[in-house]
């Protein structure tokens, strides 16, 4: 019987990006039955050596714990005992099953070769030298199955990436992500860059909810929303409050576009206020733990401190850690945000919050790699992408340009390396303008170097007095409009 493996478990089988195997499919290198890959047809594109091979898999681990926010993880990396207990449950039901099939197919074969033997007895000259032809067929391809075992490694570790993470399926949209440690189901999926839906994150609202199609779930936290007793018994859960124990299928909510994403107003509370340079001052805040903030990567809100008017500000850290907010913020003279931040407004204090506002988010349904262009502070807004693409994992490469004008800095240049050394497929370039109206200039001999721009969706955040420029030089050289978005600098 064909071993079948969804996309997204062969990935992490064989350490590369879904985007990969996609193509693959599309180039007709790889077969596909109902969504899922022959295991057998995965190990001829990846030959034995590659499998072994976990080198990307331990650099997108270090670049998702080390350069990227997220959540805080919980002590405990490995599934609690009860759901390893259940996982392995599964896996020997199946590991039975696979033997009770085996056991049929072994004896169906036994039967076909007496069959076979009893017909060239009583055949004819001509029947028993086609039948002996047939049963020897059969005896090599008998022979050559029983030899090779080249899949039983592979197989093996795919059931043990089973037993410490489970896979969740969300319909209707097929996204999928794992599960490790003891992560709930949203935690997890956010983390993997689904925009699903939620509140307040703790149980309360029951805007998490979800339907199970099929797997089994697990509560890890008391929750207080009342789920009614038409939907528990439709295999409603809250998403916040449960866990996969075995691989699971799940119909949930998923914002498709920013129109999907509610306008909310938060007291948030500064937790740090840094000035990497006398250019810029990155201000990180705290939400309530029962009031996050639910935004697409790219969108920006309004800061609202007393006395002063609203301040519209690109959110600078990844939806997946909804908790923690950050803003680069530029440094002008005589701003009274910036010196309210810098002298008045100490750790603790509130700051009113409105948003998420804007259409600067990504196409998560481009196959294409992604080039991401920032000016100055324009880094804020791109480093939520670039994280948001990170945890989606889908891009075939990732280019990211900054480029600054005189009298600024590449401020965040370690992390912007940090991501360049932990990936293969990332490609970091640091400019230095001479000018704002270099810039253009600049954008044009950067565009020689990131190849074929058809192939390629652009993302760019500039000074609002630039991005007519950059929107000629781009879409003149080649990037078709469709794939190209804009955004002014904010804040």
């Amino acid at each position: 019987m064909p071993r079948l493996i969804t996309l997204s478990r062969a990935a992490r089988l064989v350490g590369v990006k879904r985007g990969t195997l996609q193509q693959k499919i599309q180039q007709g290198e790889l077969r596909t039955f109902e969504g899922e890959l022959l295991l057998a047809d995965l190990l001829h594109a990846y030959p034995q050596t590659e499998v072994e091979d976990t080198t990307m898999l331990e650099r997108v681990g270090h670049i998702m714990e080390q350069a990227v926010n997220k959540i805080v993880r919980p002590d405990e990396e490995m599934p609690d005992y009860n759901t390893l207990a259940a996982r392995i449950l599964t896996l020997g039901r199946e590991l039975a099953q696979a033997r009770h099939e085996a056991r049929r197919y072994r004896e169906l074969v036994a039967d076909l070769q007496q069959q076979l033997a009893e017909l060239a007895g009583n055949a004819d000259a001509a029947g028993a030298r086609t039948l002996g032809k047939l049963q020897d067929w059969l005896q090599q391809a008998i022979a050559a199955t029983e030899a090779r075992n080249d899949d039983s490694q592979d197989i093996a570790r795919d059931a043990l990436l089973r037993l410490i993470a489970a896979q969740v399926r969300i319909l209707p949209s097929g996204h999928e992500f794992f599960i490790e440690g003891s992560d709930s189901i949203l935690e997890a999926g956010l983390r993997s860059g689904l925009a699903l839906n939620y509140g307040c994150s703790s149980g309360n609202c029951g805007l998490c909810k979800a339907k199970v199609v099929s797997g089994q779930v697990g509560k890890i936290r008391d929750y207080d929303h009342v789920l009614s007793e038409t939907e528990k018994g439709l295999g409603y859960i809250l998403t916040c409050s449960h866990t996969a124990i075995t691989d699971v299928v799940l119909e949930a909510e998923e914002a498709a576009s920013s129109h999907d994403i509610p306008l909310q107003e938060i007291d948030i509370r500064i937790k740090k206020v840094e000035t990497p340079d006398e250019q810029v001052l990155l201000l990180h805040a705290r939400t309530p733990r029962t009031r996050r903030l639910r935004f697409l990567a790219g969108q920006y809100l309004s800061l609202e401190i007393p006395g002063l008017p609203p301040r519209d500000c690109a959110i600078a850290s990844c939806p997946c850690d909804d908790m923690n907010l950050l803003f680069h913020l530029p440094v002008t003279a005589n701003d009274p945000v910036i010196e309210q931040l810098r002298t008045c407004l100490k750790t603790g204090t509130g700051i009113h919050i409105k948003g998420p506002r804007g259409e600067f988010a990504l196409d998560e349904d481009s196959s294409n790699s992604l080039v991401f262009i920032a000016c100055n502070t324009g880094i804020g807004a791109v480093k939520s992408l670039v994280e948001h693409a990170m945890a989606l994992d889908s891009a075939e490469h990732i280019h990211l340009c900054w480029i600054t004008t005189p009298g600024n800095s590449h401020y965040a240049g370690n992390l912007c390396r940090s991501w360049e050394d932990a990936l293969d497929n990332f490609h970091y370039t640091a400019l230095a303008a001479d000018s704002e109206a270099a810039v253009a200039d600049m954008l044009l001999d950067y565009l020689k170097t990131t190849g074929d721009p058809g192939q390629l969706d652009f993302y760019a955040c500039l000074p609002a007095s630039l991005l007519e420029a950059a929107e000629a030089v781009l879409t003149g050289n080649g990037v078709p409009p469709a794939q190209l978005r804009l955004e002014p600098l904010r804040g």
